[in-house]
C-alpha cells in the first residue's frame, strides 16, 4: 500500500508539477531516465535481478532515443509555442522542475520493483490492481477537494470529464498491461519498453494529427527500435505464478 501511495500520489502529482515548470520535453526524458536506471539499480538490489552489459546498452540507448524524441521541432525561434515558457524559466524553475520529474520517476521505479517483489510471494495481481486503483482514487481525489476545492471541481465541463474518464480508462489498460509484464519479465525489461510509449506517440503525432518527419523524430524511433532489438535478444526471468 505505501508502493501505490507513492506511485499514485508522488509518481502522478510530481509530473504534473514538472510539467507546470519545465514541460513536456524536459519532463518525459528525465522521468523515464530515472525509471529505467532506478527500477535497474532497485531490482539488482531488492530482487537481485542482474543488469548485464547487453541490458546496460540497451539502457543506454533507449534513453538516448527519448532524449531524442523529446527535442523540440526545428521551428524558428519567434514561432515555438513554448519560446515564451523558454525565455521565462529561471534556473530555480528549471531545478525544481527536473527534482519533481526524477521524484516521479523514482516513485514509479520503486511501485514497479515493489509490485514485482509482490508478485513473487503469490498475491494475485487482480488484488494489487484494486489495492493500487483504490489507493490511488482515494490520495487524489482527496488532494484535488483540498487544494480545488468543490466549487472548482464543480465547475468542470461535461466535454473534459468525458476526456478525463477516457483517460483513465486508457491508464488502467495500461496498468493491467503493465502488472501483467511485470510477473513474465524483469523490471529493467519492463521499464525499457515501457520507454518505447514514446516512439510509439511520435508515430501517432504524424499518423493523426499531421506532425512533420523530422530528423530527430527519425533518429529517436530508430534508437528505439535498436534498443528493443538489444534487449530482445534474451530476455528472461522466472515467471511468477499469483493464480
Amino acid at each position: 500500500m505505501t508502493a501505490s501511495f507513492l506511485a499514485q500520489f508522488f509518481g502522478n502529482a510530481a509530473f504534473q508539477k514538472a510539467l507546470e515548470h519545465i514541460g513536456l520535453a524536459a519532463s518525459v526524458p528525465i522521468t523515464l531516465g530515472v525509471l529505467i536506471v532506478g527500477g535497474a539499480v532497485l531490482g539488482a538490489v531488492l530482487l537481485k535481478e542482474p543488469v548485464g552489459a547487453r541490458k546496460m546498452l540497451a539502457m543506454a540507448t533507449l534513453i538516448l532515443a527519448v532524449i531524442v524524441l523529446s527535442l523540440p521541432h526545428q521551428m524558428p525561434p519567434g514561432d515555438s509555442p513554448n519560446a515564451a515558457a523558454i525565455k521565462s524559466a529561471d534556473a530555480a524553475n528549471i531545478v525544481i522542475g527536473s527534482l519533481w520529474a526524477a521524484l516521479s520517476g523514482l516513485a514509479y521505479s520503486f511501485f514497479g520493483v515493489t509490485l514485482r517483489q509482490t508478485l513473487q510471494t503469490g498475491i494475485p495481481a487482480r488484488n494489487l490492481m484494486f489495492i493500487s486503483g483504490l489507493t490511488g482514487t482515494i490520495t487524489l481525489w482527496g488532494y484535488c477537494f483540498a487544494t480545488l476545492g468543490l466549487q472548482t471541481i464543480s465547475g468542470t465541463s461535461p466535454t473534459q470529464w468525458a476526456i478525463m474518464v477516457t483517460a483513465g480508462f486508457c491508464n488502467f489498460s495500461a496498468f493491467v498491461a503493465i502488472t501483467t509484464a511485470l510477473r513474465l519479465l524483469p523490471v529493467v525489461a519492463v521499464n525499457l519498453i515501457n520507454a518505447s510509449q514514446v516512439a510509439m506517440a511520435a508515430v501517432a503525432g504524424v499518423a493523426f494529427f499531421g506532425e512533420p518527419i523530422t530528423a530527430p523524430l527519425f533518429i529517436g524511433i530508430m534508437l528505439t527500435l535498436a534498443g528493443l532489438m538489444i534487449l530482445a535478444r534474451r530476455t528472461r526471468a522466472p515467471i511468477v505464478i499469483t493464480d
